[in-house]
């Protein structure tokens, strides 16, 4: 398609004014951006000086309603952790319980595991020499306080038998 010289000249000075067009935008919208990061730093500036103080004082005087309400739900989850905790102990160590009758030792030690873990359960101690060493030294000595117990109130002793007269 041959174009005319008239339509040539007239699609070039077309092409002229939208590229002066487009470089007056360019201009503008370069002024705009300094102007809006103008108006952010003076907004950051505005904003130091008469909001923060507002928010902080709002914000002093709000303190003490919201550590009320923080002491309180504390209150709240202690109480109901000292309500539940038994139940979910209980539970727990039943749980525990059926794993080993059904004889899955894995699982038994992962849900004591997180028993622990979680503060439900205590961790089982194995008894070692001295705990055992222990136990029969306190068996020895209340059969040997029950002996003495015996032979203390024993119905053949003189000073227990009443005297003739």
């Amino acid at each position: 398609m041959a174009l005319s010289r008239k339509r040539r000249r007239e699609l070039r000075k077309l092409r002229s004014h939208a590229n002066d067009l487009l470089d007056a935008q360019r201009v503008v919208l370069g002024r705009a951006g300094d102007v809006l990061g103008e108006a952010g730093s003076q907004a950051r500036h505005l904003s130091d000086e008469h909001l923060a103080p507002r928010v902080d004082s709002a914000a002093e005087n709000l303190r003490p309603y919201v550590e009320t309400g923080v002491d309180s739900a504390r209150r709240a989850a202690t109480r109901a952790r000292r309500v539940t905790a038994p139940m979910v102990a209980a539970a727990l160590v039943s749980t525990v319980r059926a794993l080993d009758k059904l004889e899955n030792p894995d699982a038994a030690k992962q849900v004591r595991k997180f028993g622990e873990r979680t503060g439900y359960l205590k961790k089982s101690k194995a008894r070692r020499a001295g705990g055992v060493f222990g136990i029969i030294l306190g068996a020895v000595a209340a059969v040997g306080v029950g002996y003495a117990l015996w032979q203390a109130f024993r119905s053949d002793d003189e000073l227990w038998v009443s005297p003739e007269n």
